[in-house]
């Protein structure tokens, strides 16, 4: 089996601030192969790998780990080509997916298919690690360290966090210690994963102090579609990240109004999509953007404006070679669309 390259990035989790963060790696993939057949949401995969028994499959307190199928390159065309599915159960050599947001049609024999494990709270915050990238928490009414979720499935603009968790030790009293969500001080949370597309918030409270959060894992050299929810008539604000362990230029991330991932804008009184990126430098909760970036198509009906990316509020300075940092969270706010159907924003790497 060839392995992926590995790395690691380093990102300072500020005191009394949010640091909003995704993983810019993979976990070790634990199987590689090419597809034989598929049948609705079932894959066969091609040799006799001799799986166990849903052995891909989470069961609290004997198989930690829950995997994804990521499907890759083909030798014909794959529409499918970097989408991820939640693995719900596996044979000696098939595997089945969720397909409830996303189907597995078009997928063509022979595709590459790779399974990895989710990042989860305690993988990317072991217990060994408290007090070097976390802080635990001892009385709820001083909570240190929480990591916010998003909702990444919001309807509107500005959502709330779908989870907030800290980590237990002992909290006011309880003997047990691990990752617990606010509003239950007992149940082990460790498990819960973090989504390959998506990015969380270290929130650093009550004088807890920066830390350094240190990612390591493989890096992804395929191609990751993440899909983008819409609505009809309104816009609907989507949490992504860049899973890339380098920076990558805007005219480099695969957002573009050619394949519908990213709609331009042709008039500043009605924006289409746009782009928020955030500053881990500076020292905020709830933090605005530092740049909202959107893609200008001749702006009001000026040639002299261009086309290409801009930043709002200038719209005519082309911002293509700005840099998207390494594991940068995102929100793209998708304009309404007309049919509220989600549409896929396909990175590739740059390396």
């Amino acid at each position: 089996m060839v392995t992926e390259p590995a790395g690691f990035t380093t990102t300072s989790c500020l005191s009394n601030s949010d640091t909003l963060v995704t993983i810019p790696f993979t976990r070790p993939q634990a199987f590689v192969g090419s597809v034989v057949s598929v049948s609705g949401g079932t894959v066969t995969v091609s040799g006799s790998p001799g799986w166990t028994t849903n052995q891909f499959v989470y069961a609290q307190g004997s198989q930690s780990n829950h995997y994804y199928a990521l499907i890759g390159a083909a030798a014909v065309a794959n529409p499918k080509e970097g989408h991820a599915y939640p693995i719900t159960a596996n044979s000696a050599s098939t595997f089945t997916v969720d397909t409830t947001n996303d189907s597995l049609t078009g997928v063509p024999a022979n595709a590459q298919v790779v399974i990895i494990p989710h990042w989860t709270l305690a993988t990317v915050f072991p217990p060994s690690d408290a007090n070097v990238s976390f802080t635990p928490t001892t009385a709820t009414r001083t909570i240190k360290t929480e990591i916010l979720i998003p909702d990444y499935n919001a309807t509107g603009i500005n959502p709330s966090a779908a989870a907030v968790y800290f980590y237990s030790d002992q909290v006011n009293g309880e003997p047990s210690t691990g990752w617990r969500i606010v509003g239950d001080n007992v149940t082990d949370r460790g498990d819960d994963i973090l989504i390959p597309d998506g990015y969380f918030t270290v929130r650093n409270l009550n004088s807890a102090p920066t830390l350094p959060l240190t990612a390591v894992g493989s890096v992804l050299t395929r191609k990751l579609a993440t899909p983008q929810l819409t609505n009809a008539a309104s816009a609907r604000d989507n949490s992504v990240s860049m899973v890339r362990p380098i920076s990558v230029p805007l005219i480099s991330t695969g957002l573009n109004p050619a394949d519908g991932s990213f709609v331009a804008t042709t008039e500043t009184r009605s924006l289409q999509d746009q782009l928020f990126v955030f500053d881990n430098t500076t020292v905020a909760l709830n933090k605005s953007p530092s740049a909202i970036y959107i893609y200008g198509d001749n702006i009001n009906g000026d040639p002299g404006n261009g086309v290409g990316w801009r930043v709002v509020g200038d719209n005519a300075t082309d911002h293509g070679g700005d840099l998207i940092p390494a594991g940068s969270a995102l929100i793209i706010r998708k304009a309404g669309n007309g049919t509220g159907q989600p549409v896929y924003w396909t990175n590739s790497p740059t390396y």
